[in-house]
This record gives structure tokens, C-alpha cells and sequence, in this order.
């Protein structure tokens, strides 16, 4: 499970445009050095996760055994062999929002975009130790994990985010939904995994 994040500065950097960090600006690095420390200080990775087992797979629409529906293009090529998912909510949690909005009001904004910055390097990472965590479980288990799909990508609608969050119903989740379907805390991440047979060597 996603822990002990650590955030560099190079990445952040580089995030921000910068392609020959020889000639970064001592100033700018030092922004981009604290805006790294101070998000490693305030992330609090948090992930919620179940398999759930296909029902049916279609061109255009994926079933599970629970009756939830998603509907997209790609779930037939990015679930083939897969007879279950993993759906997952992901977050680094709220408080780095917190000190953005904090250092916007107060006019900072060079640092408040060097700390968004690093929130979002945060939640790549987080996401990325997830997915190690579940190719262990699967590679346990003999099986193998699919590419992470999400909702809001490709054609998989951002209203896909709502059956997806029903599948969590009764846990006290980190992340909660707006209106929109937006997921607050900002860096925050849902989506699924599928889970199929280990291909043979």
C-alpha cells in the first residue's frame, strides 16, 4: 500500500518545463526544493481496494457480478483474459489542497504552483506503489494485472465515477464526489485493474 512518499526536485522541475536543470535558477530550485519537502510532509496516501469478478465483458460495456455497469470502448482490448477486477480510490489526502489554497490567497503563487506540482508527482507515485502492491498479490495468486483504467480517460465517462464509488458503499472512504463528478481531495485517483491468468512462459 502506498507509504513513505518521497517527492524529488529534478522530477518537479522538469514538470515545470525546465528540460537543462544546469541552468535552473538557484532561487527557483531552492522554491522547488522547500514545495518537495513540504509535500512529502503533508501527503497521507490512503488507498481502499476490492476484486470484484466479471460478468460479461462487451464491446462497449463492462458487467460485474454486483450488476454495476460501466460503459466503454476499451474494456473488451484492455480486459481480454481478465475474469475479474480490482476497482481502487486512491488519495494523498486533503492537506496539501489546504496549504495551496493557503499560499494562493496569500499571493504566493510561484510556490503555490511549485506545491501543486509536487501534489500531483505524489499521487503518481502513490499510484504507482498500488500497483506494485496489487502485481504482488496477483503474481501470488498466479495471476497477472491489467493496465489501469479509469474513468475520465479515453471514453470511459467521468459519470462512471459514481458506480464505481457504489462499490464502496459503507466504507468511510477518504474521497468523497462533487457534483460533478470531480473527486475532492484533488489528488485523488479511482479507476480499475483487471485480473487474469499469468501468461506461460
Amino acid at each position: 500500500m502506498p507509504q513513505g512518499l518521497t517527492i524529488p526536485t529534478d522530477p518537479l522541475l522538469r514538470m515545470q518545463g525546465y528540460r537543462d536543470l544546469t541552468r535552473v535558477r538557484d532561487r527557483v530550485r531552492k522554491i522547488a526544493a522547500a514545495a518537495a519537502a513540504q509535500a512529502e510532509s503533508l501527503v497521507v496516501p490512503d488507498a481502499h481496494y476490492r476484486r470484484v469478478r466479471i460478468e460479461a465483458c462487451g464491446a462497449t460495456s463492462l458487467r460485474l457480478e454486483t450488476g454495476t455497469v460501466f460503459h466503454s470502448n476499451g474494456f473488451a482490448k484492455g480486459l481480454s483474459g481478465c475474469s475479474e477486477v480490482v476497482v481502487f480510490l486512491l488519495t494523498v489526502g486533503p492537506h496539501l489542497d489546504d496549504a495551496v489554497a493557503k499560499l494562493s490567497t496569500d499571493d504566493d503563487l510561484v510556490t503555490a504552483l511549485f506545491l501543486e506540482m509536487a501534489g500531483w508527482l505524489a499521487i503518481e507515485r502513490a499510484t504507482k506503489q498500488l500497483a506494485e502492491h496489487l502485481w504482488s498479490l496477483a503474481g501470488a495468486e498466479g495471476l497477472r494485472l491489467s493496465r489501469r483504467l479509469a474513468p475520465g480517460y479515453a471514453d470511459w465517462s467521468l459519470e462512471g465515477q459514481r458506480p464505481l464509488f457504489d462499490l464502496f458503499a459503507g466504507v468511510d472512504l477518504p474521497v468523497h464526489l462533487l457534483e460533478s463528478n470531480a473527486m475532492m481531495p484533488k489528488k485523488s485517483r479511482s479507476g480499475l485493474y483487471g485480473l487474469g491468468a499469468a501468461a506461460d512462459d
